[in-house]
């Protein structure tokens, strides 16, 4: 029996003194106000029947596509006026007018919306349409290639 008393004390001393302990490791960051524009899609210009209408949304033609991420809610989308075609015949330019709408889903909808009119962005991801169209207010459009570009602008 005292061999067995000798025992035990060593027993308790070798478990007692054996636990574990624990820390959290904190991880901190901060997500900045942000809107950013990617183009996914170009868009195509089609011609109307009468050759005054260069547009996406005529027959062979097809609205460009653009992604926006926005981390808040203090933006607003528009597209910059067009003035000129980027490439085109010399009389491209000639007698004609240029204007954009888009559309939008995601965090953000909206449908047929004038490019110089604002829209308020919700904080997430948005899909825009974007349209364009040149219209020859006198005469046709001559043969040749044409290339316009919209600027899609995301600001406060």
């Amino acid at each position: 029996m005292k061999k067995l008393l000798g025992i035990v004390p060593v027993l308790l001393l070798a478990t007692g003194t054996s636990f574990a302990q624990t820390d959290d490791v904190i991880f901190n960051g901060t997500v900045s106000d942000s809107c950013t524009v990617v183009a996914d899609t170009n868009g195509t210009l089609g011609l109307n029947g009468t050759g005054t209408v260069l547009a996406s949304t005529e027959t062979g033609g097809a609205a460009g596509q653009a992604t926006i991420t926005a981390t808040g809610t203090s933006f607003n989308v528009t597209i910059d006026a067009i003035t000129n075609f980027t490439t085109g015949p010399a009389d491209a330019d000639t007698n004609t007018t240029f204007s954009t709408t888009y559309d939008a889903s995601g965090a953000t909808t909206a449908a047929g919306v004038d490019g110089a009119t604002p829209t308020s962005l919700g904080s997430g991801i948005t899909t825009l349409g974007v349209n364009a169209n040149a219209t020859k207010t006198t005469g046709i459009f001559s043969a040749g290639t044409y290339s316009l570009t919209a600027t899609v602008r995301c600001a406060p």
